[in-house]
């Protein structure tokens, strides 16, 4: 039986990536710290909430495009494709972005489209959104 958590989880996020379409890219932290590296990406303003964060893990690639000014880069379009170990070919737009071995995971393609553009792929993904503590009108 074929693991496919990372399918699924990538089809769960789309439904709180729709939501960061206009909303604004506040904070990208990159981090590589031996065995545990990571890229923190916060997005303010959404549609539905106050913060969307994304914590990418186990990062294997990562590119930014920065825009002139990262606080109030608005983010167009973000998306998340699994990239999986079983598949025997990837998109042609990942091609090249990591190189496939034995033993390589399943892993998260992340795609930030604006004036700041990255793209990243690592093995493990965790999105978080932060409460409305507006009170209600």
């Amino acid at each position: 039986m074929v693991d496919n958590t990372v399918q699924m989880t990538c089809e769960r996020a789309g439904a709180v990536l729709a939501h960061c379409a206009g909303g604004f890219l506040d904070t990208m932290a990159f981090a590589a710290l031996g065995e545990r590296d990571y890229l923190d990406i916060k997005i303010v303003q959404t549609l539905k909430w106050p913060m969307v964060s994304l914590l990418l893990e186990d990062v294997r690639h990562v590119t930014v495009d920065k825009g002139p000014d990262i606080a109030s880069s608005l983010v167009d379009e973000i998306t998340l494709m699994p990239l999986l170990r079983t598949a025997t070919t990837w998109p042609s737009e990942a091609d090249g972005l990591v190189t496939r071995f034995d033993g390589l995971p399943d892993l998260y393609w992340l795609r930030l489209v604006g004036p700041t553009m990255i793209t990243a792929v690592g093995a493990i993904m965790t999105i978080s959104t932060s409460p409305d503590w507006r009170a209600p009108s």
